[in-house]
């Protein structure tokens, strides 16, 4: 699976997400969806890196977790594997809106993560414990989440597709499919992206017109059977 599949699966994948126990990640989710970023750029974001009033964010670092020893794990800063990796993201409104939601969220329910790794502090985006979110933990919330849709879905019955397995690239990839929708040019998003070279950004960009191609058919092919 390249991406969730269509708009109509992504919003109902985020309502439920909005109207259920995992409200609580909800920004970090839409954030993930209009921005494109990589996850361990989405954990390693500060407040400093946050340009609300000029609707950017800029991209000079990433969050991981990472084996230290035999049974030991800590947090580690990593910088981008290439220059292109340094970058300003632009912010849509769904992006901006999702921040401030984060923001309040934080303010309201005390959830300022006090920790601080390699000289980066106040992380955007907190777990639950006043930690930064790292990639594992996010994929097992994916998991939860994608586990309990289904079953809702299959339980109540109706005609909603269910949810494919959904990790935190594929967010990254569905991401870029959406821009790409949207009509965002090749250039443009290898920039967004931070890709080093235009053939990974053209793989997935060919991805996305091809299956556009396949779509119209489909509805051509549709309206001659009717």
């Amino acid at each position: 699976m390249f991406s969730i599949s269509t708009m109509v699966q992504q919003d109902n994948f985020l309502t439920y997400i909005k109207n259920s126990k995992y409200a609580y990640y909800y920004p970090l989710f839409v954030f993930m969806l209009e921005t494109a970023l990589r996850v361990g750029e989405v954990c390693g974001l500060t407040w400093d890196d946050v340009d609300l009033e000029h609707g950017f964010v800029n991209i000079t670092h990433q969050l991981q977790y990472n084996n230290v020893g035999k049974d030991a794990c800590q947090y580690q800063i990593l910088t981008p594997k290439s220059k292109s990796g340094v970058r300003n993201v632009p912010l849509s409104n769904a992006a901006r809106d999702a921040l401030m939601e984060q923001m309040k969220n934080q303010i309201e329910m005390d959830k300022k993560t006090e920790i601080e790794i390699d000289g980066y502090k106040d992380f955007v985006f907190s777990n639950r414990q006043n930690k930064p979110f790292i990639t594992q933990t996010i994929g097992r919330i994916l998991n939860r989440i994608v586990d309990d849709y289904n079953s809702d879905i299959k339980k109540f019955g109706g005609t909603i597709e269910p949810l494919p397995h959904i990790h935190p690239h594929l967010l990254r990839h569905t991401s870029c499919s959406r821009m790409a929708e949207a009509g965002v040019d090749p250039r443009t998003l290898q920039d967004i992206m931070g890709h080093a070279s235009m053939k990974m950004t053209m793989e997935l960009y060919n991805h996305v017109t091809n299956e556009r191609l396949t779509n119209e058919i489909q509805k051509l092919n549709n309206r001659r059977i009717s």
